[in-house]
């Protein structure tokens, strides 16, 4: 346990396992700590305690300890199991449901629709977790964060007052998208079929002792362009993020205000040979997203009731700091799909991630609420041809034997009819 003097508000926060983690007192995470006390002069000594709480999501992610971001960096941690492997590069592929958080323009063009969800309990006192949903054209989703028995404390490290609170973050996303084709006339567009807008709203709230308790939200428009063939090298994938373009900040009872930031958000993937893909994002602020996936569809794995195998790795470059991470997906059959997540940080230990998820029949969750039918394309897999019974070599039967010679015919010689010595016919 490592011992932070924040002078801004004469407090000191304990983190646990900050000696573990192997963080000195000159670390990204003691820098974050200071800039973020620097922006909450207002909140009673009663929240002091509450500073903990940045250094815990600087502990999830690098980002916000490079750009000094404070508690609104629950919405910069990478979501799910496969971006995160791939290092956030995923505005520029968005080929599945967690296009929600990294393009929702890109909901435009999902085959199938699909569920995510994972859970994770960090330092034995907070708990992470995210669940998510999206399909063609809409998807919805929401990501917490809560901390409980967080002790009050002065900058004696003494209780100000008995017992302990609760902290709790939980940020609420609903995101939608349509390519020009989509649109009256758009079939007449030609390349342009091909691009997407889309929108993504997203609402935070806090909660916890009244004066940290608050709310704001944020609208963030987005593009995708895709082309399914560029010169035999596979399908490109580019995308735009405005994020936070339009919103209010968090407004906290102390009369704090926290306002979200502004920034650009650019990406690309591009699939040089089947089943492999490329991908790498660039935000505004230098941090670099730079990842790649493999799939391997055998058909020996239809066997285990396996239809493909991914492989992953990614990293995370900040101006500060560097994250890599690795891991793969496993599809089966019946529609489940397991993604592990193996994440390495410059400054703290290996972080382990595992993720369930669903994939329907459909399209899109708007078909089954319209009663129409979508249904999702069959995804290729390697079928095992029949197994056929080898020909046995027809067994050779030994010649019948040959008949045994038999004594020659006897000429009758008391038969006055028969010559027996003039006619050849007798021996």
């Amino acid at each position: 346990m490592r011992q932070f003097h924040v002078r801004s508000l004469q407090c000191t926060v304990w983190v646990p396992d900050a000696e573990a983690s192997g963080l000195g007192d000159q670390s990204p995470l003691k820098g974050a700590l200071e800039r973020a006390s620097a922006r909450f002069p207002l909140l009673s000594r009663r929240l002091q305690s509450s500073v903990f709480l940045i250094a815990l999501l600087i502990m999830m992610t690098g980002v916000g300890a490079a750009s000094g971001q404070t508690l609104l960096s629950l919405y910069e941690l990478e979501r799910g199991a496969r971006p995160a492997a791939l290092g956030g590069a995923f505005s520029g592929l968005a080929d599945d449901a967690y296009a929600v958080v990294y393009n929702p323009a890109a909901l435009a063009f999902l085959e199938r629709a699909s569920a995510h969800g994972l859970v994770e309990s960090r330092f034995g006192r907070a708990v992470y977790g995210s669940v998510l949903a999206g399909g063609r054209n809409l998807g919805v989703g929401l990501v917490f964060l809560n901390v409980s028995n967080i002790p009050w404390r002065d900058e004696n490290n003494k209780p100000v007052q008995a017992g302990s609170f609760e902290f709790t973050q939980v940020g609420f996303t609903v995101a939608g998208g349509i390519s020009l084709a989509d649109l009256p006339l758009g079939a007449g567009l030609g390349v342009l079929q091909n691009l997407a807008v889309g929108l993504r709203a997203k609402i935070l709230t806090v909660s916890t002792l009244p004066e940290g308790s608050g709310a704001g939200f944020s609208l963030e428009p987005a593009l995708f362009y895709k082309l399914d063939n560029l010169g035999g090298l596979g399908g490109l994938r580019i995308g735009v993020v405005l994020e936070n373009l339009v919103g209010l900040g968090v407004n906290y009872g102390s009369g704090h205000s926290e306002a979200f930031p502004i920034g650009v958000r650019f990406g690309a993937s591009l699939s040089p040979v089947p089943g492999a893909t490329l991908a790498a994002d660039i935000e505004a602020n230098g941090t670099v997203h730079v990842g790649g996936e493999y799939k391997l569809s055998n058909a020996q794995f239809a066997r285990f009731g396996l239809l493909s195998l991914a492989v992953r790795g990614g990293v995370l470059i900040s101006p500060l700091l560097v994250q890599a991470g690795v891991g793969f997906g496993a599809r089966l059959r019946g529609g489940l799909q397991l993604d592990y997540t193996a994440l390495t940080h410059s400054e703290l230990p290996l972080t382990h991630r595992l993720e369930v998820a669903y994939r329907f029949g459909f399209q899109s969750f708007l078909c089954p609420l319209l009663g129409r039918p979508c249904p999702a394309p069959e995804e290729a897999v390697a079928i095992l041809p029949p197994t056929e019974e080898p020909e046995l070599p027809e067994e050779e039967l030994p010649p019948p034997p040959d008949d045994p010679p038999s004594d020659p015919p006897v000429c009758p010689g008391d038969d006055p009819n028969v010559d027996c010595d003039n006619d050849p016919f007798w021996p």
